[in-house]
C-alpha cells in the first residue's frame, strides 16, 4: 500500500512504496521482518532483561500495538491511559518499544535528571539525513556536532542577550495593534448593516504569523516582514511549505524500518523524490542568510558566521544557515498557534479578560501603550500566558526523545533504544500538580502556587534554545491585546446570537496542534485605543538598522 504525505499546497509528497515491482516489496518485508526479529533478540541479553515492562494496553504477537495505537487525538488517548496504567505507559510497534511518560514526576526524573540517557532522538533517515544532511537540530542526536550547533548563537538567545531586542518587539507588536484596527473598524454606515456592528469579525492566524515572523527575521537576518508584500508573503508561505517541518508530521516507512535505507537507489523512490527537496530547502535558507550578512547592524546570522569560524572554519554555508532558519522555523510553527489559543481562552473566560484588563488599567492606564517596564507590575498576564501554555499545550503529544542506554525507573525496565514519548496533554492536567480543576483555564493557580512545572519549551539538554525571545515576544503581545481589545466571538446573522467556539475543536494530528482557525470580534474597548495605537504608529521610527546597530555596540558578547 502505498504511504504518502502531502499537505495541501506544500507540494510535498513523499511515497514509500511505488510500483516499481514485486522485487521492491520483498525486500520491503524482508526487512520489515529481519527488523522485528533483531530487535526482539536484543532485547533479550541486556542487563535489565529480567525486570518487567512497564503496563500498557494489550499487544498482539510480532505486530505489538500496531492496531490500537492511536493516531487522531492520541494525546487525549495518552491522559486516560494515566488513569489505566500509570506513568510510563508502554507499548510495542513492529519492534520498537515506546514508553509514554504521562506525569511530572516521571518527565523530571528522566528527561531533566537523568538527560545524558534520554537526550537522543528517533532515528529519522527522510528528515535527518535526506532532508536536512545532518544540519537541523531538530532531527540531530545530541552528539558534538549538535553541541557545537548549539555554540553558534547561545551567546545571542540567552536570558541576557533577549532583554536587548525588546525594542524590536514592541515596534512589531504595535504593528499588529495598527493591522488589527485597520483591518476590523467600518464606517458608521455600514455599520448598521452588520451583525456585529462598529467591528468585523477576523481570522487572527495569519496577523500572528506576520507579526512572529517579522520579529524574530529582524532578531536572525535584519529585515521585517511585512504584510500584503510579495517577497514577504514568499517567506511566511514557506512556514507552511517547508520539507523538514511537514516531515515530522507524518512517519514515512523507511523512517519505521531504517534498514531500508540500503534499498537500492533504482528501487527507492523515496530518495529521488527528496532531493529536489532538499536542495530547494537549502537554497531557500542559504538566500536567507547571505542576505542577512550584507544587512546593516547587528543580527544572529552575523553571530553564527562569525562563531563558525572560531568553532569549526570548516563548517560549510550550509550548516551555518540552517542554524537560524531551524531556529525560526520552530517557532512558526509554536508562537501563532499559540496566540490563537490565547484568543480562544479570553473567549470561553472573558472573567479572566476581564480581570487582566482591570489590572492593566490601573498600572498603565488608558494614555500609553503597556511595555515592558511594566512587567514587573503585572504578574497576572505571566500567569495568563503560563496558563495558555498548560490548557492547551502547542505540542500536546510532545517531541519524542530516545533512551541511548538501558536504564530501569519504578521497577521497571526501559529497554535501549526505546522511543520515549511526552504527553504534554498527560502532565498538565496531573492534577497532584496542578489540582483538580486542571481542565479549567484558571491563571490564578500560578499565583497561589510556586514552582509549578512548565516544560512548554523542552526538556534537558533539548531545551528549546529561543525559549527566552518566545517568552519575550508572547507577553508583550497578549498584554497589548488585553489593554486594546474585548476579544469575543461574532454574531451568527442567521440566529442573531453569539456563535459557539468550540474551544477543543483543534486538528487531529501533527506535532505543533493549532485550533481550526475560526473567526473573532477584536472590538476597541474604547475611542482611546485608536487614539494611543496610531498616535504611537505614527511617530514610530521603523528602521530596524538603527536598533540592530545600537544591539551590536551595546554588547561585547554580540560583537560581529
Amino acid at each position: 500500500m502505498p504511504s504518502t504525505m502531502e499537505r495541501p499546497g506544500s507540494g510535498l509528497k513523499l511515497g514509500v512504496v511505488s510500483s516499481t515491482g514485486s522485487l521492491t516489496v520483498l525486500l520491503i518485508v524482508g526487512a520489515c521482518i529481519a527488523y522485528i526479529v533483531s530487535s526482539y533478540l536484543k532485547a533479550s541479553s541486556r542487563p535489565y532483561s529480567k525486570l518487567p515492562l512497564p503496563p500498557g494496553p494489550p499487544r498482539l504477537p510480532l505486530l505489538g500495538n500496531l492496531f490500537n495505537n492511536p493516531f487522531h487525538f492520541r494525546w487525549l488517548s495518552h491522559l486516560q491511559w494515566r488513569y489505566t496504567y500509570g506513568p510510563l505507559v508502554y507499548m510495542k510497534v513492529l519492534g520498537r518499544s515506546v514508553i509514554i511518560l504521562t506525569t511530572n514526576e516521571a518527565a523530571h526524573e528522566l528527561l531533566n535528571k537523568r538527560a545524558p540517557t534520554y537526550s537522543g532522538r528517533p532515528y529519522s533517515v527522510i528528515g535527518g539525513e535526506l532532508l536536512a544532511k545532518g544540519y537541523s537540530m531538530i532531527f540531530r542526536q545530541y552528539d558534538a556536532r549538535f553541541r557545537l550547533q548549539q555554540r553558534l548563537h547561545v551567546h545571542g538567545l540567552n536570558a541576557q542577550a533577549v532583554g536587548l531586542y525588546q525594542p524590536i518587539t514592541e515596534l512589531e507588536t504595535l504593528q499588529f495593534l495598527h493591522d488589527i484596527i485597520q483591518e476590523t473598524k467600518v464606517s458608521p454606515k455600514e455599520a448598521a448593516t452588520l451583525p456585529d456592528g462598529d467591528t468585523r469579525p477576523i481570522k487572527p492566524h495569519r496577523h500572528f504569523l506576520r507579526w512572529f515572523a517579522s520579529n524574530v527575521s529582524v532578531i536572525m537576518y535584519g529585515y521585517r516582514l511585512f504584510k500584503d508584500d510579495p517577497e514577504s508573503e514568499v517567506q511566511l508561505n514557506f512556514f507552511h511549505e517547508c520539507p523538514t517541518s511537514r516531515i515530522i508530521e507524518t512517519p514515512t516507512l523507511v523512517d519505521i524500518f531504517p534498514s531500508l535505507k540500503h534499498v537500492p537507489y533504482f528501487f527507492s523512490p523515496w530518495k529521488r523524490r527528496v532531493k529536489p527537496l532538499f536542495e530547494r530547502e537549502a537554497a531557500h535558507h542559504i538566500s536567507n542568510f547571505r542576505k542577512a550578512l550584507v544587512q546593516p547592524g547587528y543580527n544572529i546570522s552575523k553571530l553564527v558566521a562569525n562563531r563558525a569560524q572560531h568553532l569549526d572554519p570548516n563548517m560549510t554555508e550550509a550548516e551555518a544557515a540552517w542554524a537560524p532558519a531551524t531556529l525560526m522555523l520552530a517557532a512558526g510553527e509554536t508562537s501563532p498557534a499559540i496566540l490563537c489559543w490565547f484568543v480562544l481562552a479570553m473567549v470561553a473566560y472573558p472573567r479572566v479578560m476581564h480581570k487582566a484588563q482591570a489590572m492593566l488599567d490601573e498600572v498603565v492606564g488608558h494614555e500609553r501603550l503597556p511595555t515592558y517596564a511594566d512587567r514587573a507590575q503585572l504578574p497576572f498576564i505571566d500567569a495568563v500566558m503560563d496558563e495558555v501554555f498548560r490548557w492547551r499545550p502547542i505540542v500536546p503529544a510532545g517531541i519524542d526523545h530516545v533512551a541511548t542506554e538501558e536504564d530501569e525507573y519504578m521497577g521497571y525496565r526501559i529497554p535501549k533504544d526505546s522511543m520515549i514519548t511526552i504527553s504534554m496533554w498527560a502532565l498538565h492536567r496531573d492534577q497532584a500538580v496542578f489540582g483538580p480543576d486542571c481542565d479549567d483555564f484558571r491563571p490564578e493557580r500560578w499565583l497561589e502556587k510556586e514552582g509549578l512545572p512548565n516544560y512548554t519549551f523542552g526538556f534537558g539538554r533539548r531545551t528549546c534554545p529561543g525559549r527566552h525571545i518566545g517568552r519575550e515576544g508572547l507577553w508583550i503581545m497578549m498584554a497589548r491585546m488585553l489593554w486594546a481589545f474585548e476579544m469575543e466571538a461574532p454574531i451568527d446573522p442567521a440566529t442573531g446570537k453569539k456563535k459557539f467556539v468550540d474551544n477543543m475543536d483543534m486538528q487531529p494530528v501533527g506535532i505543533a496542534i493549532p485550533p481550526t482557525p475560526f473567526d473573532v470580534l477584536f472590538r476597541r474597548r474604547g475611542k482611546w485605543v485608536e487614539e494611543v495605537v496610531e498616535r504611537d504608529f505614527a511617530g514610530a521610527d521603523f528602521d530596524m538598522s538603527k536598533i540592530m546597530e545600537q544591539i551590536g555596540l551595546g554588547s561585547s558578547k554580540l560583537a560581529v
